[in-house]
């Protein structure tokens, strides 16, 4: 494992140039640097370990000069806004979208009954993938990416005009039925509009030289945020369930492994993590031990705790997610707790290889973990740094799915 922190700035400075542009604090961003002390770990990086001293005050002098220098740009150009956050309520009234405001964005639909991909007869689920040069194509996901690939230019108020490119490819069939494949230059026209808390995009189609793009593109579609995001409203898709979510707006990438998901920026610090049946280990302090099997529901995870070594229970809460049973356990790494490496590992998915990723934390470190008792399984959130202000307000947020919010 290696240090991670210059590593995960760079993604996130990354994620930053493919998105629209933000106000910037610079007391908060240096004041975030300077805190990197107390960060958890993601999946197999070494992301707990302690920064020296010396880098942790370079690094924040020289964001904070940059930020400063980024804010006095940014406000004698006159090009920043300040977003809201916004409204999570689903609504019947949705308003014109552009798909170019949405650049570096993914929306997913369940492939409608009848409809079938050529060489991906099973394939369940579809993403409508949105690129930074206004590029469109569709990924089947886990399976074939860049069918039907488009560029698209706006033209009215919401009207979008998509042109194949010479990268295009996908067969598609409709109740058996296949349709032409599209050439290079075939041209179609779609009204675009968007719910107004922007996780719900749908394309009609007003004319199409490609049927088979006009059979897969017209629908609604819902903005995925298992991709680099702005934050706000979208679904998340690493496990069953599906859930929606609302993020408070900043700039965010993605870590993933089996059965979990970590939607994360470092600069303010904020990670939401989501995971599906969490197993514990025999020893925290030495995973070669083995795993000790959890069994469903969130008071199996409250008892694991409560007899792990190192480890002090120090509340737990009733409370519902969605309608769902749920408890609220904070627990904390004993400040005497010793292990070799300085790390006392906590859980991993039941999914996850017993040799893959693991969490673990540092001695001192508390965790407040919400456990839902849900028919797909225990699944398990979490935001970060913990406790957090703005649990109350993520959690309260999540909904959870049976299917996405598509029309056929």
């Amino acid at each position: 494992m290696t240090d991670q922190f210059e590593t995960r700035l760079a993604a996130v400075l990354r994620a930053d140039a493919e998105r629209a542009v933000r106000a910037i604090d610079a007391v908060e961003i240096a004041t975030a640097a300077r805190s990197a002390t107390t960060r958890r770990a993601l999946p197999g990086l070494d992301g707990g370990r302690v920064l020296g001293q010396s880098f942790r005050t370079a690094a924040a002098l020289l964001l904070l000069l940059l930020a400063l220098a980024a804010s006095i740009w940014l406000v004698a150009s006159g090009i920043v806004r300040t977003r809201p956050i916004v409204d999570a309520s689903p609504s019947d009234s949705p308003t014109p979208g552009d798909l170019a405001a949405n650049a570096t964005s993914a929306w997913l639909a369940d492939i409608p009954d009848g409809i079938v991909f050529d060489g991906n007869p099973n394939a369940g689920r579809m993403a409508l993938i949105v690129g930074a040069g206004q590029t469109a194509a569709i990924d089947l996901v886990g399976r074939t990416t860049g069918l039907l690939r488009s560029t698209f230019t706006t033209l009215n108020i919401g009207e979008v005009r998509l042109t194949t490119d010479t990268a295009s490819s996908g067969a598609v069939s409709i109740g058996g039925s296949p349709f032409e494949v599209c050439r290079p230059g075939d041209a179609g026209s779609y009204q675009s509009t968007t719910s107004p808390d922007g996780s719900l995009l749908t394309l009609e189609l007003l004319n199409d030289d490609c049927r088979a793009r006009g059979a897969v593109f017209a629908r609604t579609w819902t903005r995925s945020l298992t991709v680099p995001n702005g934050g706000g409203t979208g679904v998340v898709d690493g496990f069953d369930p599906l859930f929606m979510v609302e993020l408070p707006p900043g700039g965010y990438v993605v870590a993933s492994s089996a059965d979990h998901r970590t939607i994360y920026q470092d600069l303010p610090e904020l990670q939401f993590l989501a995971f599906k049946d969490p197993q514990g280990f025999l020893d925290p302090c030495d995973l070669s031990k083995g795993r000790r099997s959890i069994a469903p529901g969130a008071d199996h995870v409250v008892a694991y705790f409560q007899q792990l070594a190192g480890f002090t229970v120090d509340s737990v809460v009733e409370l519902t997610v969605d309608g769902y049973r749920a408890v609220r356990l904070v627990v904390h790494a004993d400040e005497d707790a010793s292990c070799p490496d300085d790390r006392l590992w906590e859980w991993q998915p039941k999914a996850e290889p017993v040799s893959g990723s693991a969490w673990f934390v540092h001695p001192g470190v508390t965790d407040s973990l919400i456990i839902v008792d849900h028919p797909a399984g225990t699944v398990m959130f979490e935001l970060l740094p913990a406790p957090n202000p703005r649990e109350a307000e993520v959690i309260g947020s999540i909904r959870f799915l049976d299917e996405l919010p598509t029309t056929p």
